[in-house]
């Protein structure tokens, strides 16, 4: 899990900005000064930090320059200000990106994976669930749980064909192959297990008897 640090005085809009990020999986700090900033960024591995640059005692031009001084972790400037002088300045002193308040937290979040290099295609999340097919683990309520290859493949294909009706048959044929020989109902075993591990999000997988099964995300 990505930790982020924010560094914002607006109380208000640090909680929002905080709430967002945390729903998207993210481990998120807040510090309300240029002080607290230099203290969690010598004693916490950060992976990011969001930076307003109006602040109580630093402020946040000198919080990004101390930052690039020492370390590469990426920095995204926050600030009211959008004239070009500000923006080439945050730049320059080695911030990676730079966003204007009102901030869109849509935008602000493909930023941030753009920068940290986060693949939506290979990560899952809604609603609380969060799947990566390269760690092959979901997490769940926070809690990381590791998947088994199979159990991470039948996740991957429901999750792609969200809505859609896939027999037993059909699961074989594209996570078994169709040279596979062995009992199908491999495939009740298998999704046994998986919804044991996704917790409350289980009935997220739904079974048509005499049918086969289909993935819900509106479930739980």
């Amino acid at each position: 899990m990505k930790k982020i640090l924010i560094v914002e005085d607006e109380i208000n809009l640090a909680a929002s900005i905080q709430l967002f990020l945390k729903n998207q999986n993210f481990e998120i700090l807040v510090v309300h000064d240029g002080k607290e900033a230099i203290d969690k960024f010598y004693n916490e591995n950060l992976d990011l930090v969001l930076l307003d640059i109006n602040l109580p005692n630093i402020t946040g031009w000198d919080i990004c320059n101390e930052i690039r001084s020492n370390s590469n972790i990426p920095v995204i400037m926050m600030t009211a200000r959008d004239n070009e002088f500000d923006e080439l300045k945050g730049l320059e002193l080695g911030a990676d990106d730079y966003i204007t308040k009102p901030i869109n937290l849509k935008i602000l979040l493909a930023r941030i994976k753009r920068i940290l290099k986060i693949d939506d295609k290979s990560i899952y999340y809604h609603n609380g669930l969060r799947f990566d097919s390269r760690t092959l683990e979901i997490t769940v309520n926070g809690e990381k749980i590791d998947l088994s290859p199979k159990e991470s493949q039948i996740l991957e294909y429901f999750i792609r064909n969200k809505g859609f009706v896939l027999s037993r048959e059909k699961l074989i044929n594209e996570i078994w192959g169709f040279d596979y020989a062995g009992d199908d109902r491999v495939v009740d075993t298998i999704i046994k297990r998986l919804r044991k591990k996704m917790g409350i999000f289980s009935e997220r997988i739904k079974t048509l008897r005499g049918i086969g099964y289909s993935y819900d995300e509106n479930k739980a």
